[in-house]
């Protein structure tokens, strides 16, 4: 780790000379990007205003690879790797998905990776435009970042849109571990300053001016990803790195992998109601960006609204051939921006309330089999969320929140409407077999 520890002093100094050079005029030299918690002060860098527009146009971000877990729903743990802020002493700032990227058209942008991972890894700018040797493939365009090195991916934002970035080492393993993000760049204006990085994605917290011109009074990023549980558990189950490379690599089969956790922006409903809801009031306009980092096509539903189709893998969709529809689709590695317009004009929305929004191939909306869960979210109008932080619904979310739920041990419904209670659900279930003899079905697997 030394020549690692080495290089990131020689860059964090590079990076903070830069930093202190005068810009252009002194315009930019006001903003100052706010403080990631836990993070480096090298994590994200500005330099100078190359324009004189007012705001920095060189940006320098540091993401180490992490090994985290997390609570995705009640009582399901699950290890991810991710890209992660550059962290300050020993604890590392992480969580799924990796951060949501922000820049502007026109930067020059600097993406060290500090591989602090057991694998070696790569960064892929997926979309933009960017020189062939920056584009992350390792053994074609550069060789894998090992272990213990680093590696400055630099390009110039181009045009600006909805991206994604992941590592491009074994794809079919590595991005689906979570090294993967969202990526925007922002079409270029005076003043454009704005949040470089976007942890766990989510509510843009502060819009950029295009966006704000355009008529938008909120934004979200949001991240599906699809999990097969198998994979996710190796690392976890064994802690040689020879060993964990021998089971994902080369004896775990992705052509068989069967996903059965489904997840928006890291977590899975009960608990996105919570992380991610997507706060609107009526007569706004809300821009949806959304990201599919899974390995399966997407359906994706909006109740009681229909967004229009602005952006598909990031370019602009020609106003004559803009969609407003109820279902879209989003297949692997797609990127569409969505308008929406809460409100009640019996057009593009119905009305106050919450509404839920999910992906509508419907085993998706569970959590290993069981409903409702997966990456339901809901559209949650102003006065509609509660002081628990959570929508008001019609009736109790409390069973949702309870592990024994999801491990299947708690009935869907009330006992009480079969005359029954939970003790004595199963009691006196005849021992004959069933009507039209033994039949098999697909059972859900216990841990």
């Amino acid at each position: 780790m030394s020549g690692l520890k080495g290089y990131v002093a020689a860059a964090l100094g590079l990076a903070l000379m830069i930093a202190a050079v005068p810009s252009a005029g002194g315009a930019a030299a006001h903003w100052k990007e706010p403080r990631i918690a836990g993070a480096s002060e090298g994590a994200v860098v500005l330099g100078r205003d190359l324009d004189g527009d007012g705001d920095p146009d060189e940006v320098t971000i540091r993401l180490e690879v992490i090994e985290v877990t997390e609570e995705v729903y009640p009582g399901e743990f699950v290890k991810f790797w991710v890209f992660a802020p550059e962290g300050q002493g020993m604890a590392p700032i992480a969580r799924v998905p990796s951060p949501t990227i922000r820049i502007e058209q026109g930067d020059r942008v600097r993406l060290v990776l500090l591989n602090t991972h057991y694998f070696p890894h790569t960064i892929h700018p997926h979309g933009t435009i960017h020189p062939n040797a920056m584009d992350g493939v390792p053994d074609i365009t550069q060789a894998a970042v090992k272990p213990g090195e680093a590696f400055t991916y630099e390009f110039i934002a181009k045009n600006p849109g909805t991206f994604f970035y992941h590592c491009h080492v074994q794809p079919d393993v590595h991005v689906l571990m979570g090294l993967a993000g969202m990526l925007i760049i922002e079409p270029n204006r005076p003043n454009n300053n704005f949040s470089h990085l976007v942890l766990g994605a989510g509510r843009i917290p502060d819009l950029a001016r295009a966006q704000v011109e355009e008529g938008y009074d909120r934004e979200y990023s949001l991240v599906y990803m699809d999990i097969d549980s198998r994979l996710n558990r190796i690392p976890a189950a064994y802690k040689d790195p020879r060993e964990i490379e021998k089971r994902m690599h080369r004896e775990y089969d992705s052509t068989q992998r069967q996903p059965n956790i489904f997840l928006l922006n890291g977590r899975s409903f009960p608990f996105t109601l919570r992380d991610t809801p997507i706060e609107v009031k009526s007569g706004e306009r809300v821009k949806l960006r959304i990201l599919n980092a899974g390995a399966r096509p997407m359906k994706l539903h909006t109740h009681g609204h229909h967004p229009t189709l602005t952006h598909l893998d990031g370019y602009p969709v020609p106003e004559a051939m803009r969609v407003t529809r109820d279902v879209f689709d989003v297949g692997a590695a797609q990127r569409i921006d969505l308008e929406l317009r809460p409100g009640s004009d019996d057009v593009y929305a119905s009305g106050p309330g919450v509404w839920i929004m999910h992906d509508h191939t419907e085993h998706t909306v569970t959590n290993k089999g069981i409903s409702p869960g997966g990456d339901i979210t809901a559209i949650v109008y102003e006065g509609f969320m509660g002081d628990d932080g959570l929508p008001k619904v019609a009736t109790s979310l409390d069973r949702f929140f309870d592990p024994e739920y999801y491990r299947g041990n708690v009935p869907v419904f009330d006992p009480a409407i079969f005359n029954t209670t939970r003790e004595d659900y199963e009691y006196g279930w005849p021992e004959d077999e069933p009507v039209g003899g033994k039949f098999s079905y697909p059972v859900r697997e216990t841990e």
